[in-house]
């Protein structure tokens, strides 16, 4: 066995209780440090963020809104709330009518659903629309736009 008084020499030193305390400043410094920049970012940042997703928000709420409304009061309600998103996006392009109105809805979207699929129905169709029109289909669709929004 091994002689005792060799495992005592190879034992740690005690501790003093003093150096653990200081070593805790740092760490509760750097702890402190960061709940102050958390802080900081989110009173600058949070309202901005809140912001960009204002625009979204207000076009899905005012879909799920119009569903309860029948078939051409609906596509009414539809064709409002796009108008008003392309006015908050690019006034100028709310101003737009027919095959001009559904190419700026298709720039505004990055998409051709208005001018070359189901989409058509928000031109010129919008007033005289044909009585096969899928008012769900174009809520569907234009929920999945709607989604993509990034403001």
């Amino acid at each position: 066995m091994a002689d005792p008084a060799l495992l005592l020499a190879e034992l740690r030193p005690l501790h003093n209780v003093a150096s653990a305390v200081d070593g805790a400043a740092p760490i509760v410094a750097m702890a402190i440090f960061g709940c102050a920049a958390a802080i900081i970012l989110t009173c600058t940042f949070g309202p901005w963020l809140a912001g960009r997703r204002a625009l979204r928000r207000y076009a899905l709420d005012n879909l799920a809104a119009a569903r309860a409304l029948p078939g051409e009061e609906r596509l009414a309600a539809q064709a409002v709330i796009l108008r008003r998103l392309v006015r908050a996006l690019n006034a100028a392009a709310a101003r737009e009518r027919g095959a001009a109105w559904l190419a700026s809805l298709d720039s505004a979207f990055s998409t051709r659903f208005f001018s070359k699929e189901r989409g058509e129905a928000f031109g010129d169709a919008l007033y005289r629309p044909p009585a096969d029109l899928d008012v769900d289909a174009l809520d569907e669709s234009l929920e999945r736009l709607f989604a993509r929004i990034d403001r």
